[in-house]
């Protein structure tokens, strides 16, 4: 009889030994169904402690959360410098839009090949979950950027007279390299706006991560910059564009402005994961052969596609 996929042979299976007793069989044979269960199951399992092990050994992992630190230090030193209108310059928003662009263009070329050049914790979280770093790592680069960030505004406090730092207005330092909202948007048109804005980096994030994209990367830094330039001048009207948590804490923990900041957390992180599952679910390889489930050669994205014969 079969029940729930499993095929039982009863008691009608009877053989004989050699001394002619009876031996009843009581085999069980799963279902090909049942197998492709336990497989996937299996590779889910797999997945799980894969997320919570180290990438690499302890001291790569230091280095790439030391690169981190360092690009996003360059990422808030040079992009606010861009954005200051002291010492005889007059910034406008294309020159701000341009002067981020074109840092996350150089840290990219500087850090990619050592961490991936992540430096926004809406980014590394998107990574967990395509299964591209771990739990582990993942929590080093998030400490790596939030503090590498606040150490890149403070150096350029440093180094930049207190009257000099403001974008336009000398009267207004204390919000200065600030994601602010309009005051002519809603709360929730802003919250939204950084959902999308984010959704949109993150997109291309895991487009460029895409194995079938492997060999278009020569000229990464050049098309993320571009990005970034790109939503920065359509964005930034709005609130900024901060896309990237760490990029607008650093000046609110300086200037000690803390305006809806609640929104550049969450509405980044919220557009990373909904722009990450969107890719993985309708776009991420699924070519994942079916005969392989051993743990070294799990696949982080999970089993898709199963056609047992």
């Amino acid at each position: 009889m079969e029940q729930n996929g499993i095929s039982m042979i009863s008691a009608s299976s009877v053989t004989e030994n050699s001394s002619g007793s009876k031996i009843k069989s009581a085999n069980i044979v799963l279902s090909k169904g049942n197998e492709v269960q336990m497989q996937i199951h299996k590779v889910e399992m797999s997945w799980f402690r894969k997320l919570m092990q180290e990438d690499g050994s302890v001291w790569d992992t230091f280095l790439m959360g030391l690169a981190e630190f360092i690009g996003t230090a360059m990422l808030l030193f040079i992009g606010c410098l861009g954005c200051s209108s002291g010492l005889g310059t007059v910034r406008t928003s294309f020159q701000s839009a341009f002067a981020f662009g074109l840092t996350v263009m150089t840290v990219l070329q500087c850090i990619g090949h050592i961490s991936a050049a992540h430096i926004n914790p809406a980014v590394t979280v998107g990574s967990v979950i395509l299964g591209k770093k771990s739990i582990p790592t993942a929590l080093v680069y998030l400490v790596a950027q939030i503090t590498g960030g606040i150490l890149g505004f403070g150096l350029l406090r440093v180094v930049t007279p207190q009257q000099h730092l403001h974008a336009g207005n000398p009267e207004d330092t204390a919000s200065f390299c600030m994601t602010l909202l309009n005051d002519d948007i809603t709360v929730f048109q802003g919250f939204l706006m950084e959902i999308l804005a984010t959704g949109v980096l993150m997109f291309l994030t895991c487009a460029l991560w895409d194995s079938r994209n492997e060999k278009n990367i020569d000229s990464v830094s050049v098309r993320v910059g571009l990005t970034v330039t790109c939503l920065s001048l359509t964005v930034g009207p709005y609130t900024g564009c901060s896309m990237n948590p760490a990029r607008s804490l650093a000046p609110a923990i300086w200037n000690n402005q803390w305006s809806h900041h609640w929104i550049f957390w969450f509405g980044p992180i919220a557009g990373a994961i909904l722009a990450t599952l969107l890719y993985k679910t309708l776009f991420w390889p699924k070519d994942i052969d079916k005969d392989k489930f051993a743990d070294d050669h799990v696949v982080l994205n999970g089993v898709h596609s199963l056609n047992p014969e």
